[in-house]
């Protein structure tokens, strides 16, 4: 009878605030049509009305990137025109593990079986309290948020569609951001290069920097920046629960030295792992 097993040895935790250099639009549903609404208000959470970056947007971007820059193979159809890189086989897997091997699979996807569970879940981000008190002393169009007018151009007539966007101001902060990346060690792999694995995450941040957060990016919204990042660890055993140790800081994610950042965290959990310490 054949056994797998996996072992949590810890967790690793990114923490940053994310600002906005530019307007922010990431969709939410209206609340219904009327004369003079917006076209294409933002999501709030219900509970305070404030804007908010949902985990999924901000994981479901970072996935993105990182399958354009290694060049995934697109081979799960989500729905109508929407395809991700979901591996087919073991090679494939291996290939473009930095993806597939951070940020989760599907269980016997085209009978290819993966027995670690996904390491990575990301959190909503909120405002931050004094960027939500400063919006909401600005009075803006909206509470939060203002309105972007937009207008498609007919190319023959000349005609113009405008049309109304709702969006986060430029200058706001949302955060603390957590993304939490699960040290799970399945049969066959070890500690250190699973640790080493989150450095894709910081990869993916990277790119997200150069690139956009949220709807209509080639129209100058989602411009995005990663400041005061903070990574702290928890090592964890049968009846033993450590408490966070901080592993790295800096103002802005590109003053990390990721190679760095792997090294001392390799060196941290090496011990949760019976391994002696380099």
């Amino acid at each position: 009878m054949e056994t797998r097993s996996v072992t949590l040895h810890g967790r690793i935790f990114l923490r940053a605030n994310i600002e906005l250099r530019t307007g922010l639009h990431i969709g939410g549903a209206a609340g219904g049509l009327e004369i003079g609404g917006l076209d294409k208000p933002v999501i709030r959470n219900p509970l305070t009305n404030q804007p908010y970056i949902p985990g999924s947007s901000l994981k479901g971007k970072l996935r993105s990137l990182m399958e354009k820059v290694y060049g995934a193979p697109q081979t799960f159809r989500v729905n109508e025109g929407v395809y991700v890189h979901v591996p087919t086989n073991q090679d494939e897997y291996q290939r473009f593990r930095p993806i597939a091997g951070v940020f989760g699979t599907l269980p016997n996807h085209d009978k290819l079986t993966i027995n670690v569970p996904t390491r990575l879940a990301i959190r909503d981000v909120p405002l931050t309290p004094e960027s939500e008190r400063q919006l909401r002393q600005l009075r803006t169009d909206l509470p939060y948020t203002e309105v972007k007018w937009e207008a498609a151009i007919d190319r023959v007539t000349s005609a113009a569609a405008p049309r109304q966007i709702e969006r986060v101001p430029a200058g706001a902060v949302f955060g603390p951001a957590e993304a939490v990346y699960s040290v799970y060690v399945g049969d066959g792999e070890t500690v250190a290069e699973v640790v080493e694995l989150f450095g894709a995450l910081l990869e993916a941040f990277t790119y997200l920097e150069d690139d956009y957060l949220g709807g209509m990016g080639s129209r100058g919204n989602g411009q995005v920046e990663l400041r005061a990042v903070q990574i702290v660890a928890r090592r964890l055993s049968a009846g033993q629960h450590d408490d966070m140790q901080e592993v790295a800081s800096a103002e802005s994610l590109r003053a990390l030295d990721r190679a760095q950042v792997i090294e001392q965290l390799q060196r941290f959990f090496a011990a949760s792992a019976g391994q002696a310490q380099p």
